[in-house]
């Protein structure tokens, strides 16, 4: 009885240790480079978050609303 691989068998193998572990690395990559996209979308929001408050206070602080006239 013979034992051992084909070069069929061996090329199949691989292929499909191949793809597997391709798709294994995609989804890795997404959890790390998500994890830092998500980081920088929440600083982000919060900058825009600060800058809405000022405005907001600004404008609640005013005395009064300098605008254009109808004539």
């Amino acid at each position: 009885m013979k034992r051992g691989f084909t070069l069929i068998e061996a090329v199949l193998y691989l292929a499909i240790a191949g793809t597997v572990l391709y798709f294994i690395s995609g989804f890795a990559f997404n959890a790390i480079f998500g994890k830092a996209k998500i980081e920088a979308v929440q600083e982000v929001n919060q900058g825009n978050r600060a800058v809405l408050d000022k405005i907001s206070d600004a404008i609640g602080n005013s005395m009064q609303i300098n605008g254009t006239s109808e004539k």
